[in-house]
């Protein structure tokens, strides 16, 4: 089974939200194709039928806060979170399938017989969809029961969709013989129609016309809810590469983002081409706001960008993010979007309004809850809850390159919107002895106050390492940070080099040279390889 998982790695979860009162801006057919759904803040990946990633709710603040985290896993959470009426979050990591209360303590948890690596969908009735890679689509009550389990001859390949009618649609991969299924099944559990499609995408549903992309053509595919039949069939530029699939808008426009040739598509209700936009590689397809702008992001790892477009195809602006799995939008306009190593905010004009950084991968979708809370699962193996809010948000603005004594030299900027106090600056380095196993130091220094809008010089020490005792150079083994880290309480934090982006350094007793002293001494003697290395470099804010 983790054959299957493992070719699902990329996958995008797709959170839907539930319909609810703060929805009624929406036209009636929204309302109606979404009624299977419970009326809860966020019922399904990327929140709706259509997959918008639209949110009725929304908090103001001019950055993000821990509320909370929960350890649920080691690692590698592929699931992404979704809501019910009253608040309660549920997610799966492995095979134990989590129901959450909003404050951050487990209420509930089941074993099932494989791992789920999709969303669950939250029907009206308050029964919960989940697959997993047993094979199977398991029906679970709001206490933790299991109803019942549909056996789907092969292992999910998307998140479930629910149907007015209550009619669950969900698509399987044969990784072998490339014989996997797209089904539609009746609330108890019993199928109602199957096609022979492979590897097909989490769905959308518009004028009971199901559109689904399916991988393992590279296809994507308009069929009739009622019976399965294939209306038509449009090459959308990627082979085996699973995504989040397709959304589409209030008028019928199908958005589908390719991975596999970087263009965003626009098809008309009947299959015929739109427009399309090179953006380059992406995982996922639009979501919409309520005024019809869409938005989108890329994934190439580097020079990832958000992208805004009118419902013409006109490109309204771009910002630079980080990497992008997942994105969803408040009743704001602000975007929220899960990049490599961060949750960030970006303002409806496209500038960037906070990061909240991770240490690990951030490769699931976002999900709101009624109160502007943001929940997000990262591959540390925790479940994090966000809270935008006035407050101090803390940034490294600068790094010195090049010799200090007894120290590393950073420069702390609060560009937040409240004071930070009792501010702690922290550096983890790993050295290696001559003989024995690698160690971690770890050194600290404090600020008392960092005003809104003041940069302040640090000075994290007291560094002194014997070379009789410690490889002082990084040649074949070395000192190398490991992370450096500014916190307060009630602040939003920053860390660099994390994930694994170590940055080597030079420790010989008092002596102190990160980068390392044979790159700043070329840099020092004008050796164009290194040009600009020693010195105060800039960090990204």
């Amino acid at each position: 089974m983790r054959i299957v998982s493992i070719f699902i790695v990329v996958l995008l979860l797709i959170p839907v939200l539930p319909l609810s009162s703060a929805t009624r801006s929406f036209k009636s057919d929204y309302e109606s194709e979404n009624a299977g759904l419970m009326d809860s803040p966020w019922p399904m990946l990327r929140h709706d039928v259509h997959h918008t990633g639209r949110s009725p709710y929304g908090k103001n603040g001019c950055t993000g806060i821990l509320k909370w985290k929960l350890k649920i896993g080691e690692c590698c959470i592929f699931s992404s979170p979704v809501i019910d009426q009253d608040g309660t979050i549920y997610i799966g990591v492995g095979k134990t399938f989590y129901a959450i209360y909003p404050n951050g303590t487990i209420k509930w948890k089941v074993k099932l017989g494989g791992n789920v690596d999709f969303s669950a969908a939250i029907s009206k009735d308050g029964t919960i969809y989940v697959p997993a890679d047993d094979w199977s689509l398991y029906a679970i009550t709001l206490n933790g029961a299991i109803k019942w389990r549909c056996r789907l001859g092969d292992a999910p390949s998307g998140d479930p969709l629910v149907d007015k009618n209550g009619i669950i649609y969900i698509g399987t991969l044969d990784p072998l013989v490339a014989n996997g299924k797209f089904h539609a099944i009746y609330p108890n559990g019993t199928i109602k129609w199957s096609i022979n499609l492979d590897g097909c995408s989490s769905a959308v549903i518009y004028n009971d016309t199901i559109y689904v992309d399916c991988c393992r053509e590279g296809r994507l595919y308009a069929i009739c809810a009622d019976n399965g039949t294939i209306k038509w069939d449009k090459w959308e530029g990627t082979v085996n590469k699973l995504s989040s699939g397709p959304s589409v808008d209030e008028n019928g426009t199908i958005y589908y983002g390719s991975y596999g040739n970087g263009y965003l598509y626009a098809f008309y209700p009947n299959g015929t081409l739109k427009w399309k936009y090179k953006i380059g590689a992406t995982h996922m397809s639009p979501i919409i706001s309520e005024n019809g702008t869409l938005y989108i992001a890329t994934y190439k790892e580097h020079n990832d960008y958000l992208y805004a477009f009118n419902s013409d195809g006109t490109l309204l602006w771009k910002c630079k993010v980080p990497a992008t799995i997942g994105l969803m939008v408040d009743k704001n306009g602000i975007i929220y979007g899960c990049g490599i190593y961060c949750i960030y905010a970006v303002n409806p004009n496209g500038t960037i309004r906070w990061k909240w950084k991770i240490n690990d991968y951030v490769l699931t979708h976002p999900a709101m809850g009624r109160d502007g809370t943001i929940y997000v699962a990262a591959w540390d193996g925790y479940l994090y809850a966000i809270e935008p809010r006035d407050a101090a948000d803390l940034r490294v603005s600068g790094v010195y390159y090049g010799p200090t004594f007894e120290c590393i030299k950073i420069r702390v900027k609060n560009v937040g919107c409240e004071p930070a106090y009792n501010v702690t600056c922290e550096a983890k380095i790993l050295v290696y002895p001559w003989k024995g196993n690698a160690e971690t130091k770890t050194y600290t220094a404090e600020v008392p106050v960092i005003d809104v809008g003041q940069e302040v010089e640090v000075r994290i020490g007291k560094i002194c390492l014997s070379p009789l005792k410690y490889i002082p150079f990084h040649v074949i083994l070395g000192p190398e940070i490991h992370l450096l880290k500014v916190e307060a309480e009630n602040a939003n934090h920053d860390l660099l080099w994390e994930g694994g982006h170590f940055m080597q350094m030079s420790i010989l007793g008092p002596l102190v040279c990160l980068g390392g002293l044979y790159y700043w001494f070329l840099d020092v003697m004008g050796s164009p390889r290194v040009e600009g290395f020693a010195g105060w470099a800039t960090m990204d804010p």
